[in-house]
């Protein structure tokens, strides 16, 4: 549209000119035109190149390797992206009334990690304002004087912590929410409990196989469950698994055959199946109950993402590990983009949170939370899925948590930060 803007403008030009009919002072209004039109032109060529987020359903979580954090690519970056300035913690109508208990417990699994680390290193490579490991390990030195209790945390978070927050983005993104199912299995199987829950195959051929027709191979079967139960574990990543005698173990996500993830209820959307306001959890559940056996086995064949489990004891009924090795907490552990984000990292999210089981609208608050894990559909600097926990109601919560979220970050105060000292101090 452009060039054909600027040819019209030049073919006039020149036959007036041809004519004799062009003033001097026309003459240069003209040029002047030309020249804004390609500046214009030029400001708005490399649009289509922005990276716009795709939003999806729900996260299969996968568990990289134990290094803290995962390979970053020093060129998956935003302009601008480290540009910061700091924040009140006064500023927030949420935090006075936030309880920061489940903050402090999740904190602390993360310095389980920092300590195994080199602490001059920095806990991402292009964000040196987010402080060294040496920072972070020095705060967790201290939580063993910490009162373990709400206003103990509290105190905490404010005494050796100060928001920052990127002045040239938006710092918002959509968080969803997921959680450990509890699911009934069978050591054998039968009409109802017909899907195996299978562990890693040692064969990396049967390994990559897509989802149809890995469950015709022959691997070590952990137990058996219902089909669509079996699904949504592999999406939530992890479960709590429960045998008929009444013993309950953990299916930890141990790999998977690294196709990619299909969203099934953006298959059911584009079918007419659903509406796009009703591709819950919940609502595919559904849907799946009513199509029967034969038409939701084909629906899940269409993800070609299958996701293994290893069985594991339950310790001190703490929650699944997550990507950074550590247990995760309810409501405040937090699947987050590594490339952006590192593990550990501490973020007040403002957003809205279903207050009961099937609550779409949710409530507005504000939480503190550490990432600790992540998801193959977790892509970019805001966008986050929350741990609500395990069981039922966790799911049913969890299932339509789909808000926009505003995103701060909390750093050590003795970092090497270089804005203009604004936070509580």
């Amino acid at each position: 549209m452009c060039v054909q803007i600027k040819g019209i403008y030049w073919r006039l030009t020149q036959h007036l000119i041809q004519k004799n009919k062009m003033k001097p002072y026309a003459l240069r209004v003209i040029i002047t035109t030309l020249l804004l039109l390609t500046v214009s032109c030029q400001s708005t060529k490399n649009l289509g190149k922005t990276n716009i987020p795709v939003l999806t359903e729900q996260a299969p979580k996968a568990p990289t390797n134990l290094s803290l954090p995962p390979s970053v690519s020093i060129g998956d970056t935003i302009e601008g992206e480290g540009i910061m300035s700091e924040w009140r913690f006064s500023n927030s109508p949420y935090w006075a009334k936030h309880n920061f208990l489940p903050a402090l417990v999740a904190f602390e699994e993360s310095c389980k990690r920092f300590s195994m680390e080199n602490k001059n290193t920095f806990i991402h490579p292009r964000k040196k304002e987010l402080g060294t490991y040496g920072d972070w390990i020095s705060i967790c030195l201290k939580l063993k004087k910490i009162e373990k209790s709400d206003e103990g945390a509290k105190s905490f978070f404010e005494r050796e912590f100060k928001f920052i927050q990127n002045t040239q983005l938006k710092n918002k993104g959509i968080l969803t929410g997921y959680y450990e199912p509890i699911i009934d299995v069978r050591k054998t199987k039968d009409n109802i409990y017909s899907e195996p829950i299978l562990k890693l195959p040692t064969d990396k051929e049967y390994k990559n196989l897509t989802r149809s027709k890995i469950k015709q191979i022959d691997s070590d079967i952990i137990a058996f469950a219902k089909p669509i139960d079996v699904f949504f574990m592999q999406i939530q990543g992890s479960g709590k698994i429960k045998f008929e005698n009444g013993k309950t173990k953990r299916a930890a996500y141990s790999g998977n055959n690294g196709k990619p993830y299909v969203s099934i209820g953006q298959i059911l959307i584009n079918e007419g199946e659903l509406l796009a306001t009703q591709a819950s959890k919940q609502s595919i559940e559904k849907w799946m109950w009513k199509a029967g056996h034969e038409q939701t086995k084909r629906l899940i064949n269409k993800n070609p993402r299958y996701v293994f489990f290893k069985e594991e004891e339950i310790a001190n009924q703490k929650g699944p590990l997550g990507a950074m090795r550590v247990a995760l907490t309810d409501m405040a552990s937090l699947a987050s983009d590594p490339n952006h984000n590192p593990y550990g990292l501490l973020v007040w999210l403002e957003t809205k949170i279903p207050k009961t089981p099937g609550d779409y609208v949710g409530h507005k608050v504000g939480l503190l939370a550490s990432i600790q894990d992540t998801g193959s559909a977790i892509k970019g600097p805001f966008r986050g899925d929350l741990y609500f926990g395990s069981g039922v109601e966790a799911g049913l919560r969890a299932g339509v948590m789909k808000h926009k979220a505003e995103w701060k970050f909390l750093v050590p105060k003795k970092t090497n930060f270089l804005a203009e000292p604004k936070g509580d101090r």
